[in-house]
């Protein structure tokens, strides 16, 4: 088992290393990155840690994203589904290098208790919009 893992990570580098992997960051706020891996549809919400790596707060696809310095709100679809629209919010008091997802990010929501959320939080505005995947 561990040489078929070895295996495959060798093919990974070597597959990166041919630059048959692209990726983007299309927005940036505090700790925060919204960008892709491979395919730029797949955009994700990621925490950055530096150096290249990342820690994944919230799966693809988001497409709008806004931050005041305190608060992360995302809109997604999950699964590429547009008619469904899932609303999120990261408090980055309580966010970090070593936080666990499951306890940082608020949501999935419906836009009814996001809205609800929104006036009790004074929450930003969606200051990004990924048009093409809206």
């Amino acid at each position: 088992m561990k040489r078929a893992t070895w295996i495959t990570a060798t093919l990974c580098l070597l597959l990166a290393g041919c630059g048959l992997f692209d990726s983007g960051v299309v927005w940036r706020g505090g700790p925060y990155i919204l960008g892709w891996i491979d395919l730029p549809d797949e955009v994700t919400l990621s925490y950055d840690l530096g150096k290249g790596a990342s820690v994944g707060r919230i799966e693809a696809r988001v497409f709008a994203v806004g931050w005041d310095g305190r608060y992360l709100v995302a809109k997604q679809h999950p699964s590429g589904d547009r008619t469904i629209t899932n609303f999120f919010i990261i408090d980055s008091k309580e966010d970090g290098t070593y936080a666990s997802p499951k306890k940082v990010v608020i949501g999935p929501l419906s836009e009814a208790e996001f809205e609800k959320k929104a006036a009790e939080l004074s929450l930003p505005e969606f200051s990004k919009v990924l048009f093409s995947l809206k």
